[in-house]
């Protein structure tokens, strides 16, 4: 019989790191498939792309965004913006299934206010 190597990583706990803060671990392995349908979903709208620093480099990391507000580099700066600079349209939107992920765990991890809905929209 062979061991399962990779078993205790698809196992779930809640492990405390200090007071406030606190890991889920495994806890969004149920929502695994729907979290990658939408993150593909996400990365086929605005694929990954190197961004430029304020001093004209191209970063090392590939980024994407969604939401609201999507985090660019540009010439003016390191910042949240609205629109996607390569495209001048609005990022696509948050996918319903990483919210309620976040408001799922934030109310196991015991913060109310996080987990309300319509908080922390981005």
């Amino acid at each position: 019989m062979t061991e399962d190597l990779f078993e205790e990583q698809r196992q779930t706990w809640q492990e405390a790191l200090c007071p406030g803060a606190l890991v889920l671990r495994g806890y969004a392995l149920p929502q695994e498939a729907a979290l990658i349908a939408a993150l593909n979903a996400v990365i086929m709208a605005v694929p990954f792309r190197h961004m430029v620093t304020p001093g004209g480099y191209r970063m090392s990391v590939a980024t994407t965004s969604c939401g609201s507000y999507g985090w660019v580099s540009d010439h003016t700066g390191y910042h949240y913006d609205r629109q996607d600079p390569a495209t001048g349209r609005p990022w696509p939107p948050l996918p319903t299934v990483f919210l309620q992920l976040a408001q799922d765990a934030a109310r196991s991890a015991g913060s109310a206010a996080l987990a309300a809905p319509g908080q922390g929209r981005a």
